[in-house]
């Protein structure tokens, strides 16, 4: 029978209070068939309790209770050098990212796990796998700012079978070696946004995943978001230079609109300078938007295309848009009335067409919800693909009642604004005037008509 004093024992070793040695192991084992009790008597002890109040659910108490539900070297360890600054820009990727339940490192990094993961807010866990930790039960302990620490020995396949009965997605995972073969047996366990640190080598393993953003430098290893929304970046208005002529494709610019009087103008003229022509499709304004845009197209003085096609669906007036792009135009800029391309990304922009490998790309796109363009920009980046190749072997077409999407082409990703951590501006970016041109009510009212779009057309 397993007595007190054995769970007791067995508790310790899951605190971290006492070291779990062959002996530990060995009694473990031998009372395996009592481990229900001990098990029962352990998640009941008012400790438990008190080291899990108040996260019950959450990420800690869950892999506890995992770790309890099971039975049961030497390793070349890893030495990076010191880089102060790491944390400094973990802190900004962290914070950006927002909610993170939880970490897994993988290799004994021989790295400051407080300042690989400056973990401020909330009660992660950080699962830190290493071959020569226990196999059975963890080490725990906490790291600053109040995350769980638990030192523990898994193989890949394990792990990743471990979270799916705990039903946990890994949030930000640091691999330290064989980074190959841990991203592919924790693949299905790895959020759908989550965070990909380590070696070089993790950029390549990556690449194809859905949403894989650029890769940065984090103070000597490589980090990789999936799914986009992690970088902190700030707007800073460049001084404006004209473009340099280039023997640069023709740009058109497509755009549909709909009681847009306040906006519309200010998008027209933002890409006057670089577009060869315009094309205009209203779905069913009922203010002066119409007059307002053929004004302003008739003072810019270049081509223009200015219809009317009522719809709903957001794929129908895209792609009733780009049918009205001439044959002339090599590619087509495709924004919203309330967006806009700044004067700073007009040369990078006619410079990307004229060097282009890909049919479309995705435009990262800042959404300003301030009226001017200062403070942080988030969630960011925001993708949107509305730069397209005219005259195709396969014509570019949107799919999808809201948020629609470009399928079966080839889609260039630009690179992202990475300036607070020392990497330059990125771009050429899409400017989203959230606020300037709508109050927060039309805002919300907007967002209320597409939620019954896409209801509607589910």
């Amino acid at each position: 029978m397993l007595t007190d004093a054995d769970v007791e024992t067995l508790y310790r070793c899951l605190l971290g209070r006492a070291p779990e040695t062959p002996d530990t192991i060995a009694a473990f084992k031998d009372y395996y068939g009592e481990f229900v009790r001990g098990r029962a008597a352990i998640l009941q002890s008012a400790e438990f309790s008190t080291l899990f109040a108040g996260i019950a659910g959450a990420a800690p108490a869950r892999l506890a209770q995992g770790f309890l539900r099971r039975a049961g070297g030497a390793a070349a360890a890893e030495h990076f050098p010191p880089a102060p600054e790491r944390a400094g820009i973990m802190r900004l990727i962290l914070r950006a990212h927002a909610h993170v339940h939880l970490a897994v490192v993988v290799g004994d990094a021989g790295i400051n796990m407080a300042d690989l993961l400056p973990l401020e807010t909330g009660r992660p866990a950080v699962l830190h796998i290493a071959p020569h930790f226990p196999a059975f039960l963890p080490q725990v302990g906490e790291l600053p700012g109040g995350a769980t620490l638990l030192r523990i020995r898994f193989d890949a396949a394990d792990l990743c079978k471990f979270l799916q009965e705990c039903d946990l997605r890994i949030d930000v995972l640091a691999l330290f070696r064989d980074a190959p073969h841990w991203l592919a047996a924790l693949r299905p366990v790895v959020a759908s946004r989550a965070i990909v640190l380590g070696t070089a080598d993790i950029a390549d393993a990556t690449a194809t995943w859905p949403h894989a953003e650029r890769t940065i430098d984090v103070a000597g290893l490589t980090a990789r978001s999936l799914g986009g929304w992690f970088l902190p970046v700030c707007y800073t208005q460049a001084a404006y230079t004209p473009p340099v002529p280039v023997d640069a494709p023709s740009l058109w610019l497509a755009a549909i609109m709909r009681n847009e009087h306040d906006s519309v103008v200010n998008m027209l003229e933002s890409v006057a300078p670089i577009a060869a022509g315009f094309v205009l499709l209203d779905t069913g304004s009922t203010d002066d938007t119409i007059p307002r845009a053929r004004a302003c197209l008739e003072t810019i003085g270049k081509p223009f295309v200015l219809q009317g096609h009522p719809a709903d669906r957001f794929d129908v007036m895209r792609n009733a848009a780009l049918d009205l792009v001439p044959p002339q135009a090599a590619w087509v800029l495709m924004l919203d009335a309330d967006e806009e391309l700044c004067p700073e990304d007009h040369a990078p922009l006619l410079d990307l067409l004229r060097d282009a490998e890909h049919d479309a790309y995705a435009l990262p796109r800042y959404n300003f919800l301030g009226a001017d363009k200062s403070g942080e920009v988030a969630p960011y980046p925001d993708r949107q693909v509305r730069l397209l190749r005219c005259g195709g072997e396969k014509p570019v077409r949107y799919s999808g009642a809201v948020h629609e999407k470009v399928l079966g082409v080839d889609i260039g990703l630009l690179p992202l604004n990475a300036a607070l951590l020392g990497q330059g501006n990125g771009g050429p970016h899409i400017h989203h005037l959230v606020r300037r041109f709508r109050s927060p009510e039309a805002e919300a009212e907007k967002q209320a008509r597409y939620r019954v779009i896409a209801e509607q057309y589910k």
